[in-house]
């Protein structure tokens, strides 16, 4: 003690003495030595390999995980028919593969794909997820002199498109269901996908009753979530009805080679405009309403098959046809008034931005380019054939459509469109295809997804790139139109643009786009509509527009 009092006499000013902690330093580096000994002995004992000294299991928690990359696949839409049940719950449970694309649940057969990844998902029931997406669009137009006069001045604008929340489950072993409802259409929220379905049902397959998208065109089934373009085309616009109300069943064979859909719905919607109640024929039913005593019942459907699919790449070489034939009986009452027995058809040029709510007026947003105003019918049938077909990184997609309008007293009304699109992925992937409702997916898993290592670190993967085309077509002109069947509102054929607006449309579309993720991309189009109004002839204009979405 002398001896350390002397030593520590000596330490300089101001110098701490270090005698105590050493002191304790040394006696914990004792009982990290004794430990290790009896690790090591009760290894030997155990009959472990004398070359450890220590159970590697103990550092376990303390050992460096190697870089964990973003996942490289895709997520599938789960408003797409069969979608829900094969990817539902797969990150919340840890199970299935995380992967795999998001699938829109509202498309046929997606719901239980969803469901599925569940761990015994039948032993938990009922299961519940969430699900959603928005698209955040920005749009300019360039309008020489006779555009502006016949459409008005089109405003540049930015909007959400789309901005959806849907809750997605599995009651019991053959039940599922989706509530899905949207916060940026009119109404906010709006209806969107509200539906039950049994599943195994002998011949029928699955049915589903509620308010859906019907079985008619590829394009028509294919989710808005996952489009190639920013809008479907106008010939989708102009025959196909949207989302219904209505009752489904559909199905697909063994060899999962052939699809079929059948429907019946109410034909149009109908809605409160703060003095009457309107029927409408065609749109999305934001409402979920149709009411009236005299018709507005549909029948749909749709068959598919693949004359081609290279199982092994999962689509990668595939050819599919299809075919589907609609008949709508009319709904409203009357021959007047904004409830009167009428077919209306307008087309957007597959751009929007603005308010729904402002019906086609160029003041209140993207205007309708071509419309038919209301014309008194009692019933339309819808024709249509579609080619669609991978070739590696290539894929075309095509339709002709032709809807025969029964106006009243006749003679029959016949307009016709088509459209043709193809694309091609830069970087090597592919777009999905979905057996089950017989349409491409397009979105997808990038290779070698984008991301950031941090402000001064670099750029990891480019993500997945597409170029891609569309030329559409549609002839509203209503050459046989009988002019006593007419009853649009006077006042309109003044506004800008007038109702009616009778004519040709041709759309080309140039598009790229790019996907970071599978949970999210970035979209370019530039749009030439050339629309040929009767009466005042060609007016074309160009849009740039762009698109930010995710979707989970």
């Amino acid at each position: 003690s002398a001896v350390h009092r002397r030593n520590s006499s000596s330490l300089p000013a101001g110098q701490p003495n270090r005698g105590r902690p050493w002191r304790l330093l040394q006696a914990a580096w004792g009982i990290v030595l004794l430990l290790c000994a009896e690790v090591s002995g009760n290894a030997f004992e155990s009959g472990a390999s004398p070359g450890l000294l220590l159970d590697e299991a103990l550092f376990a928690p303390l050992a460096f995980q190697a870089e964990q990359l973003p996942s490289p696949n895709s997520v599938l839409a789960p408003d797409q028919p069969g979608t829900i049940r094969r990817w539902a719950g797969e990150l919340l449970a840890g199970s299935g593969d995380p992967q795999g694309p998001v699938l829109d649940p509202n498309q046929v057969g997606n719901v239980r794909g969803r469901l599925a990844a569940f761990e015994d998902a039948g032993a938990n029931l009922p299961i519940v997820q969430l699900s959603g997406f928005f698209q955040l669009d920005d749009g300019l137009f360039s309008q020489p002199a006779a555009s502006r006069e016949r459409l008005g001045d089109i405003q540049d604008g930015l909007s959400f498109r789309r901005t959806r929340l849907q809750a997605v489950g599995q009651l019991t072993e053959f039940v599922d269901f989706t509530i899905m409802l949207d916060f940026s259409l009119q109404g906010r929220p709006s209806f969107g996908d509200v539906w039950g379905e049994q599943s195994e049902i002998p011949f029928l397959g699955t049915v589903r009753i509620g308010q859906f998208r019907p079985p008619s065109t590829m394009e028509g089934w294919t989710s808005v979530r996952h489009l190639e373009f920013l809008e479907r085309s106008t010939p989708y616009q102009a025959f196909n009805p949207h989302r219904r109300i209505g009752a489904m069943a559909y199905a697909m064979s063994d060899n999962e080679r052939t699809s079929w859909a059948a429907c019946v719905y109410g034909t149009g919607l109908t809605f409160w405009d703060g003095t009457d109640m309107v029927y409408q024929t065609f749109g999305d039913n934001r409402t979920g309403i149709q009411i009236g005593d005299n018709g507005g019942v549909t029948f749909s459907s749709r068959i598919t098959h693949l004359v081609h699919y290279d199982e092994p790449s999962e689509g990668r070489s595939l050819l599919h046809v299809g075919a589907g034939y609609v008949y709508s009986q009319l709904g409203g009452e009357g021959t007047s008034g904004p409830f009167a027995k009428t077919y209306n058809s307008q087309v957007l040029p597959e751009f929007f931005v603005g308010d729904p709510a402002g019906g086609g007026r160029t003041a209140a947003g993207t205007p309708f380019v071509l419309s038919t105003g209301r014309i008194l019918a009692n019933d339309f049938s819808l024709y249509h054939v579609e080619l669609a077909g991978n070739a590696g990184q290539f894929h075309f997609q095509s339709e002709v459509l032709l809807e025969a309008v029964n106006q009243r007293g006749g003679p029959t009304m016949l307009q016709p469109g088509a459209y043709a699109q193809c694309g091609y992925f830069l970087t090597g992937e592919h777009p999905g295809y979905l057996k089950e409702p017989g349409v491409f997916d397009y979105n997808v898993v990038p290779f070698s997804p984008f991301f950031g290592t941090g402000r001064h670190g670099g750029v990891r993967g480019w993500g997945a790139w597409e170029v891609a085309f569309r030329w559409s077509y549609l002839d509203l002109s209503c050459t046989n139109l009988n002019p006593a069947n007419e009853i649009s509102d006077p006042a309109r054929r003044y506004e800008q643009p007038p109702v009616p607006n009778f004519g040709v449309l041709n759309e080309s579309t140039l598009a790229l786009n790019w996907w970071w993720n599978r949970f999210t991309r970035v979209q370019l189009n530039w749009i030439h509509s050339m629309p040929d109004s009767l009466g005042s002839g060609p007016a074309p204009f160009d849009i740039v527009g762009t698109r930010f979405q995710v979707e989970f």
